[in-house]
């Protein structure tokens, strides 16, 4: 079984032309002999567009390839609600499901939050929550429940995952940080960059891998590229393709079809 993996591929804000994209990314995971296409968040602003995307490209690839989805943040700003991101909204959509690629190897997703801990205790809870609904993405996104209590019910979802995996070697696929090994802190009056590391994730999903039989753990929301990291018997991948626009200019081409190739994670198994 060989799977792909990417995330982060913003095609509203990228201004991306949709329906090329999709066909080229199509044949492209044809032409690398891919089973399955897993996209780790963050498609559009819109939950219900990357939900049409992910059935298009699925009906295109009819049983070649089979597609997945899970929800990032800019996902769930719009078209969607708390209880239908925890619900099973549509086959394609992947958060808290899993798959047995082989006998001995099961794929999990689960859409991932963040609880706040790689600032510590630098800041109080009032304050990151001034800097989310002011600056931050996420301030469009409807919750019942507080960020951690989120984040808490997420990782109670994964740990049961991986429980009744039993002794399976798990692939984990999620949309947030699950380490701080590359989050840069910003001390000396810089506040507000150092905030935003708050929100993107949590070192406690790296605890919980890290005692578990997961080999791969593919994630994105980060945009910095960083190289696979291997911690243990698990490798941390990062397949984001981040943002290349007016204001914000994070790839190393002008051309998303090839920072989408770069950046897209193969797998074998």
């Amino acid at each position: 079984m060989k799977v792909a993996f990417s995330s982060d591929n913003h095609f509203d804000l990228n201004k991306i032309d949709v329906k090329r994209a999709m066909h080229v990314q199509a044949l492209y995971l044809l032409n690398q002999s891919v089973d399955v296409y897993v996209i780790a968040g963050d498609l559009f602003n819109d939950f219900q567009r990357t939900l049409s995307f992910a059935r298009d490209m699925q009906d295109a690839l009819g049983d070649k390839i089979l597609i997945r989805f899970i929800a990032g943040n800019h996902d769930m700003g719009n078209g969607v609600t708390y209880d239908e991101l925890e619900s099973d909204i549509d086959p394609l959509y992947f958060h808290n499901k899993f798959i047995d690629l082989t006998p001995t190897v099961r794929l999990i997703g689960n859409n991932g939050w963040y609880n706040y801990d790689f600032v510590g205790n630098d800041y109080t809870e009032k304050q990151i929550q001034q800097f989310k609904n002011s600056f931050w993405y996420d301030r469009r996104i409807k919750q019942p429940i507080s960020d951690k209590e989120r984040f808490n019910r997420n990782m109670s979802q994964l740990q049961h995952q991986l429980d009744v995996a039993d002794h399976k070697q798990t692939v984990v696929v999620s949309h947030f940080v699950p380490r701080n090994d590359y989050i840069k802190r910003f001390p000396n009056g810089a506040s507000r960059l150092d905030m935003a590391n708050a929100l993107l994730g949590s070192n406690k999903v790296g605890e919980i891998l890290d005692n578990s039989y997961t080999i791969a753990t593919i994630t994105g929301h980060l945009h910095l590229h960083p190289a696979p990291l291997k911690v243990g018997n698990n490798i941390y991948y990062n397949a984001a393709v981040g943002y290349n626009t007016a204001r914000v200019h994070e790839w190393r081409s002008d051309d998303f079809i090839t920072e989408w190739q770069n950046h897209l994670i193969l797998l074998d198994f």
